[in-house]
């Protein structure tokens, strides 16, 4: 049986023709996941994590 995962974060894609604002999965801390957006197809990662940030660094 599936499991129904709650979104937890909402990504706009930003190419100039597309603009859709879709939900995404919430992930554990420090981990990273990669999405397709259902309106055109372009790759995101998220979340983002700014490098010079040491907490976000595991």
């Amino acid at each position: 049986m599936a499991r129904l995962v709650r979104p937890g974060w909402a990504i706009r894609c930003v190419q100039s023709g597309c603009k859709t604002l879709f939900e995404v999965a919430q992930v554990e801390d420090g981990k990273q996941q990669e999405v397709i957006c259902p309106g055109c197809g372009e790759h995101y990662v998220y979340p983002i994590y700014d490098d010079n940030n040491e907490e976000n660094v595991k």
